[in-house]
């Protein structure tokens, strides 16, 4: 984060910190494990500034922060928060936050959206199906007959997957206006690897599935064919 962003944050974090008014600004920091303290001191730094600006002590001020943390991190770095900032430090649990984060995001206008079931048919089923236009401009999905065999007994051409009209009513991703509660789901987490989570109307949750491939794998192979030494130097150019 540059200087003048990180400025603003803590100008607009230290103006906010007593005052309460309905609704606000979400502020993101990103600090990877091995900066842990740069963490610190960061939060540090900004409740040292809304204690000045605000014009009160600073252990008044830190009793009302509270540092929400989940995932491994939250028992790793437990004491070292609440030691260093001598603040309220919270431990959730991380398929809780992960799913009220979920019923949170489904319910902002426009941010949820779907695949049509018709295009991933036609997809997975390539020589079953073939797209079919109609005289409006839409699209309908009819069997498709299969290549003859060659004499080694397979077919003489591969499939070739027809294309879509550049704005078809079937195909087009569907963003939710009215959003409401997508539960019960299922819930696809990617992290060092991958969990499928069954989430229940109610928001109890259960791990159906997963596979140990995920970020962990990328990181590593990436690692491996780069001289990339952090994360974001795998993502430069």
């Amino acid at each position: 984060m540059d200087g003048f962003l990180r400025e603003s944050i803590l100008k607009r974090s230290a103006s906010s910190a007593v005052q309460h008014f309905p609704g606000g600004s979400l502020n993101f920091e990103r600090f990877e494990t091995d900066n842990i303290h740069a963490c610190v001191e960061f939060i540090q730094e900004l409740i040292e500034r809304s204690a000045q600006v605000n014009g009160v002590p600073i252990e008044e001020m830190r009793k009302g922060v509270k540092i929400m943390a989940t995932g491994g991190g939250a028992h790793k770095f437990y004491e070292l928060f609440s030691d260093i900032l001598h603040v309220e430090v919270r431990r959730e649990d991380e398929m809780e936050c992960l799913i009220e984060g979920l019923k949170f995001i489904t319910l902002i206008p426009d941010e949820v959206y779907f695949f049509s079931d018709e295009l991933i048919s036609s997809v997975s089923h390539q020589t079953a199906t073939q797209v079919s236009p109609l005289p409006d401009g839409s699209a309908f999905l009819t069997p498709k007959a299969p290549a003859p065999p060659n004499t080694f007994g397979s077919t003489t051409h591969a499939p070739t997957l027809e294309r879509p009209s550049p704005d078809p009513p079937k195909y087009g991703v569907t963003f939710e206006s009215n959003p409401t509660p997508q539960l019960p789901c299922l819930l696809v987490n990617i992290g060092s690897g991958v969990s499928i989570i069954k989430v229940d109307e109610d928001g109890a949750f259960e791990r159906v599935s997963g596979t140990s491939l995920g970020g962990g794998t990328l990181w590593g192979l990436l690692s491996l064919l780069t001289p990339a030494t952090t994360f974001d130097g795998e993502h430069s150019p």
